[in-house]
């Protein structure tokens, strides 16, 4: 299953399929925008998101895996952003402030829990002291306990342009996507066999940032005359981009327990000396 899923949604096809999404989307106007199909192509990029969580792998370092599941709980946050998204608003019937505050809420506990996959390897490598990952900790709760209040009540906040709240948001979601790049370029650079893991990873917490915009930012960019169906529709496409480098990340790893397995069977055999 996990072969099959990775041959058929490979980097040309995913790029296929980002560039026929964007195509078909504005070449038809606001279609998808009032038919909701925005929202249901969503979904279906949720669902490779949670595939690839049902999609074991083996890295035979425990340490680095910490890492691993670290990006892949992140990409199910992220993907969960958008579930959150069409319940609060179609369900619940939240303001949009709301619900687009907490789509960016979503974004940032995702990029906090890469933050802090990356900080526990570099901790356990370094033997440093735990504090920046008790940090990080306890800025997702923060933000997790931000979003439960937001559904019980969506007078919390306001993306008005003369709001500091928007403002604020770009400036959190900028230095919490910087210190996940950083630290996720630090281990690409000391494990060589995470290199091409990385590189997708980092790339997608560009897009995740970038993501946080026009969410936090609609109403400034309504006010500026871009209509509402193409902040949603590029609030989307950042969205199925991101998601699909993260999915590619995986992709790129989900070979490492195959070759340690062969390499530990040829060591149990005496035929190389035995792992560390």
């Amino acid at each position: 299953m996990k072969e099959k899923l990775d041959r058929i949604f490979n980097p040309v096809a995913l790029l296929l399929l980002n560039i026929a999404i964007v195509a078909a989307t504005e070449l038809t106007g606001t279609y998808f925008f009032d038919t909701g199909i925005i929202h249901v192509i969503a979904g279906g990029f949720i669902v490779l998101a949670v595939l690839r969580a049902f999609l074991h792998y083996y890295s035979y370092d425990a340490v680095l895996e910490n890492f691993f599941h670290a990006a892949l709980v992140a990409s199910i946050v992220f993907a969960a952003s958008h579930v959150a998204e069409f319940y609060s608003y179609r369900v619940l019937r939240l303001s949009e402030d709301a619900t687009f505050a907490n789509v960016a809420n979503f974004y940032i506990v995702s990029l906090l829990v890469i933050a802090m996959g990356a900080e526990i390897f570099l901790t356990i490598r370094r033997r440093r002291r735990p504090v920046l990952i008790a940090s990080y900790v306890l800025a997702a709760a923060i933000g997790t306990g931000f979003i439960i209040a937001l559904f019980v009540n969506d007078k919390l906040v306001s993306l008005e342009p003369d709001s500091p709240a928007p403002y604020l948001y770009a400036i959190v979601s900028f230095i919490v996507g910087a210190v996940a790049y950083v630290r996720s370029e630090e281990i690409g650079r000391v494990v060589g066999i995470s290199r091409h893991f990385v590189d997708y990873l980092l790339a997608g917490i560009v897009l995740i940032i970038l993501s946080v915009l026009p969410n936090v930012f609609y109403e400034l960019l309504e006010d500026a005359g871009l209509p509402t169906h193409q902040i949603i529709y590029a609030s989307h496409f950042l969205f199925y981009a991101a998601l699909s480098l993260m999915f590619l990340a995986f992709r790129t790893i989900s070979g490492l327990g195959g070759v340690y397995a062969d390499v530990k069977a040829l060591a149990s055999q005496n035929i190389i000396p035995p792992l560390p």
